[in-house]
């Protein structure tokens, strides 16, 4: 019975240690997407700034 039992310990320990292991990559994966984003919502409020400097503050001519 104490056999089963440590091959049992040992089984978890590695169950854990795999799931510790896909959990870092994932979020390895979920912070690249965040720099993406992140870019992406750089690049959103540059045209933004642009499109309320051209046609609210400067007034559009027509």
């Amino acid at each position: 019975m104490e056999l089963m039992e440590g091959k049992t310990r040992g089984g978890e320990q590695k169950g854990s240690k795999e799931m510790v292991r896909q959990l870092e990559e994932e979020n390895q994966e979920l912070k690249k997407e965040n720099e993406i984003l992140l870019g992406t919502v750089r690049r959103m409020k540059v045209t933004l700034n642009r499109l309320i400097n051209r046609y609210v503050i400067e007034k559009p001519k027509h």
